[in-house]
């Protein structure tokens, strides 16, 4: 830490990362020293002296110059990060204008016990955050506290502003906190949503699909190996449908281990706390690299809550927060059951109302439109289907064309049944026209502006589309193929002061 009255580059305000960094670096830039590794392999058999020079002086730099020329800098007025050999770079983050501050911990990290500090100041890009990657995890956490709203240098026997000396480590100590308030804690009951993950089977089914076509590129069943060849030959005589419902099998079982898996990794321990001097929330997660993210209770403008497809049914929801800051939909509750996110929401921004109100639901022309665009989708896919039939169309092609196209419009109608909007006395719920369930809840006082766009096939159904404009989350919500007047009523009713000048009154 530095005193005010000191000059910015003097030589004892700033301070080393940890010495383990040198450690950290080649694990954190293996898969960029890949390359150089293979090098050195093959170079060994000709050259080994040169290798071995290589290894002995080129490697280690990779790990020591970056921890000797990485200095950071904390003052009251802002934190800095100077790096870089031939190129200096300096990360500058005011305090005034920090938005969040996260620790991560891989695993190498918590062996170590060091955390990395994220410090962000509200912009999306890598320019806006300040990193520091090694920081002793004591430290770390004392260093969060400082920089979160409302903290400030006490010392922990005399209870005045800390001024270290001369020569001082970076050592920052806070005074005794009140012990935070647990919201919501992961339970094992969770583990039950876990497989049911889009991503997990597709990950799956793009592993089995691929390994099938480099299979049959590389003619590996027409060429094993001589003590396989029966095996092969034996898998070839099994029917068609048979192979495709071992494989759909396979991506099922598989997506859901990986899902499990994924889930358990991603999730453990996952819990949100609220401290009650400061009102922040903190979200710790992670079982082999460990998540610690800060959110200010008072840049929190709403809540998204999301049901999908395969959870739905199992009545599972996450829940994220439309918040202000560098992360604009931080997650607040992974897959976890939907009345537990409906509970967290209303503990976090009360909420609830919002997300359990019933939906105004919109006019036929946006059910027109839904039902159309549902059925040109199932057009589209037998078309195709079509196309890549060899040989006439058969009745059994038919069949399937005309069962796509059902389902296909079927789809259609549950995106218009998922549309909507609604009032609350204290928010916007604007719901979206997807399959899985979609509900963003934005405060009215967030709201700073409204848009309206129509395409020319909105214009024939007589529809537009309203757009929600806030500095918070995706700084814009669209409100789809809503009647004209419904959007100027909506918008004069969250925002009368703001709409009045360009509504036209009758005489």
């Amino acid at each position: 830490m530095t005193r005010p009255d000191r000059t910015v580059d003097g030589p004892d305000d700033w301070h080393r990362l940890s010495a383990w960094m040198i450690a950290l670096k080649p694990i954190e830039q293996l898969p960029q020293l890949i390359p150089l590794i293979i090098a050195l392999v093959f170079a060994g058999r000709n050259m080994p002296n040169v290798a071995a020079l290589v290894g002995i002086v080129v490697v280690p730099l990779v790990a020591l110059l970056p921890w000797l020329t990485t200095r950071y800098q904390v003052t009251d007025e802002h934190v800095r990060l100077r790096s870089g050999v031939f190129t200096r770079t300096v990360s500058t983050a005011r305090r005034d204008r920090i938005r969040s501050v996260d620790l991560t911990a891989s695993l190498p990290h918590r062996l170590l016990q060091l955390s990395t500090v994220r410090i962000g100041t509200g912009g999306d890009d890598k320019a806006s955050t300040v990193e520091l990657s090694a920081i002793r995890t004591v430290e770390a956490d004392h260093l969060r506290e400082l920089l979160t709203p409302g903290s400030g240098l006490i010392d922990q026997a005399t209870g005045a502003p800390h001024e270290p000396g001369d020569g001082d480590e970076p050592r920052i100590a806070v005074a005794p906190r009140q012990p935070p308030e647990v919201l919501a804690r992961f339970h094992t009951s969770w583990l039950r949503f876990a497989p049911f993950s889009l991503t997990g089977l597709a990950a799956v089914a793009a592993v089995v699909g691929v390994g099938f076509q480099i299979g049959n590129d590389l003619n590996l069943l027409q060429r094993g190996a001589s003590a396989a060849e029966g095996a092969l030959r034996r898998i070839q005589e099994i029917p068609l449908p048979a192979v495709v419902a071992a494989a759909v099998a396979i991506v099922i079982v598989g997506g859901a281990l990986v899902s499990l898996v994924g889930y358990v990794v991603g999730n453990w321990a996952f819990t949100v706390t609220r401290d009650p001097e400061d009102s922040t929330l903190r979200v710790t997660r992670g079982l082999l690299t460990t998540f610690s993210t800060s959110l200010d209770e008072r840049r929190i403008r709403g809540v998204h809550i999301h049901e999908p497809v395969l959870i739905r049914p199992l009545r599972g929801a996450t829940l994220h927060a439309v918040a202000t800051g560098s992360t604009k939909h931080p997650v607040l509750l992974p897959p976890a059951p939907a009345d537990e996110a409906v509970r967290l929401a209303d503990r976090v921004a009360g909420e609830a109302p919002g997300l359990t109100t019933e939906l105004t639901r919109h006019s036929a022309g946006a059910r027109r439109r839904r039902l159309t665009r549902g059925a040109i989708g199932g057009v589209v896919v037998i078309v195709v289907a079509a196309v890549a039939v060899v040989g006439p169309l058969t009745w059994p092609w038919l069949i399937v064309g005309a069962v796509g196209l059902v389902v296909s419009t079927g789809f259609g109608l549950v995106r218009y049944q998922h549309l909507g909007h609604a009032l609350t006395d204290r928010s916007v719920v604007v719901a979206t026209p997807q399959v899985a369930r979609h509900r963003y809840v934005i405060e009215r006082s967030g709201v700073i502006g409204w848009s309206t766009r129509q395409s020319v096939f909105q214009r024939r159904q007589g529809v537009e589309t309203l757009v929600l404009a806030t500095a918070a989350g995706s700084e814009g919500y669209a409100l789809i193929d809503m009647e004209p007047a419904t959007s100027v009523a909506l918008a004069a009713r969250v925002t009368p002061d703001l709409i009045a000048p360009f509504v036209e009154t009758g005489v």
